[in-house]
């Protein structure tokens, strides 16, 4: 071989070795995403268990209104929250004659894990 072709021959060898190592880097480099929908189910009963039917669902988040509603024949309302569902939300219920509220918080903080948790014990 002459210089000229040897030289040529290298050259080519760089070049696929180049693309495949950007090609390999470029595949083996991805990410995974993680989808959360957070549905709220409420069920409003009397004592008796009887369901309360059309009462009145104020939902806040963050102590803003975000939706109002009814409930159904089964006393039941149900939402999906936005995004994540994160923030600090309480919900009142009134039918009746009756109020009846509930708080709840949801955030994607990883939990805390107490000493026992960590030792196993």
């Amino acid at each position: 071989m002459e210089l000229n072709e040897l030289n040529i021959a290298k050259s080519l060898i760089l070049i696929i070795l180049i693309v495949f190592l950007l090609d390999t880097g470029l595949s083996s480099a991805h990410r995974m995403f993680i989808g959360q929908r957070m549905t709220l189910d409420l069920y409003a009963n009397y004592d008796d268990g009887s369901p309360v039917a059309n009462a009145t669902v104020k939902l806040y988040q963050d102590d803003k209104l975000f939706a109002e509603n009814t409930t159904d024949e089964m006393g039941r309302f149900t939402m999906v929250l936005p995004g994540k569902g994160t923030g600090k939300w309480h919900y009142e219920i009134v039918g009746g004659g009756h109020t009846e509220k509930g708080y709840i918080n949801v955030n994607n903080s990883p939990p805390v894990q107490s000493a026992k948790d960590k030792d196993g014990r």
